[in-house]
């Protein structure tokens, strides 16, 4: 795809108790996971980091927050202006299930609007959502104003909402979307990758 493939790998973890992007499933730590599959999706990859050392190891480009500490939107703002392309696709690095068919499908809807994001039972998932060049001046005016929200933006912005029956053909959105807070997710998505075989 002509986009830019975001990796956030910049959340504290504070609930898994450590580095969520280096836990392994399968003998592969997260981001690895994701990084494989991303460069064979995206013409370009960016990890958005605060620690770039920890990351070095897979041989991408890596960006940081221009104000650390504020969270996804700052991941946001970093990503973005790193991208060659007009959009980028963003994903948190503790998504392990990202399906291929959604991400393309999603890039496909891009054009003629700022932001394509799915909603899965009235909630939007930010983290995984195609975000184009024209939502940089938004961001930085919201971060600027400690406005962190990702979807505070959404209201000034031209926005595609992918709903639950859209979404359902490309699988359960439970799944799509699962990502790791807590040791208990983790163990979740160890035996579904376990079941299903998934790499």
């Amino acid at each position: 795809m002509q986009a830019c493939g975001v990796i956030l790998a910049g959340g504290r973890s504070t609930r898994m108790g450590r580095n969520k992007a280096l836990l392994e499933l399968e003998g592969e730590p997260l981001i690895s996971r994701l990084a494989r599959r991303f460069s064979c999706w995206f013409a370009q990859v960016v990890v958005v980091t605060n620690t770039p050392a920890d990351f070095a190891f897979l041989g991408l480009q890596t960006v940081s927050d221009r104000i650390p500490g504020l969270g996804p939107l700052g991941g946001l703002e970093a990503g973005l202006q790193a991208s060659r392309f007009e959009y980028a696709f963003f994903c948190a690095v503790d998504m392990p299930f990202v399906d291929e068919s959604l991400v393309r499908y999603m890039v496909g809807e891009a054009p003629g609007h700022d932001i394509v994001v799915p909603r899965v039972a009235g909630e939007f998932e930010p983290m995984h959502a195609v975000y184009g060049k024209g939502c940089l001046p938004v961001i930085t005016r919201n971060l600027d104003a400690r406005r962190l929200r990702p979807i505070a933006i959404f209201t000034d912005l031209r926005v595609r909402v992918i709903d639950d029956a859209e979404l359902r053909r490309f699988g359960d959105p439970e799944r799509l979307f699962f990502n790791c807070n807590t040791p208990d997710d983790w163990e979740q998505a160890r035996c579904r990758v376990r079941q299903e075989g998934d790499s």
